[in-house]
């Protein structure tokens, strides 16, 4: 359960939790979620994504993109929390929606990688914009098992080229 301030101040969180196994092994699937400028090519709903740090790799790295889901569109940043390559890539959701995301990568044999991804957000404009994302929430699972479906199309192609 979040602290009581933090429900009070940005409303209660959102939680999505996916997982699919990509026909690809861990270094493929981290090269493409990791490839910042063509995340948009397996996140459908965002585009223009820009890095705004130096650094590329490693915790600290920061991007911005314009995500549209439901209709409405905004220009968010996030922030690398966590990086351990292969393994774990956690973010920070800087934006509108604040949060966090976190992808766990866990190599199947046989080529295969399971990659199981959590997102906790938390909307602007207290109650009511936690009543809102809460409505928006089946919606926003269905658009990221999209995504996650796209992004193993894009690993068997790249295991298969490499």
């Amino acid at each position: 359960m979040p602290p009581v301030s933090r429900v009070i101040s940005r409303g209660w969180p959102v939680v999505l939790e996916m997982s699919e196994t990509l026909p690809g092994p861990p270094e493929v699937v981290w090269r493409l979620i990791t490839d910042w400028e063509h995340q948009g090519d397996w996140m459908l709903e965002a585009s223009h994504f820009v890095v705004l740090s130096e650094a590329r790799e490693g915790v600290g790295v920061e991007a911005e993109a314009t995500v549209k889901i439901a209709g409405i569109s905004t220009r968010d940043k996030v922030r690398v929390t966590a990086w351990e390559p292969q393994k774990r890539l956690g973010i920070a959701h800087e934006g509108w929606v604040s949060g966090s995301g976190d992808l766990y990568l866990t190599p199947l044999g046989g080529g295969r990688t399971h990659l199981y991804w959590r997102e906790e957000l938390f909307p602007p404009l207290g109650v009511a914009g936690a009543l809102g994302i809460t409505a928006f929430k089946p919606v926003m699972y269905r658009i990221f098992k999209r995504d996650l479906k796209v992004l193993a199309g894009l690993v068997r192609a790249a295991a298969h080229s490499a």
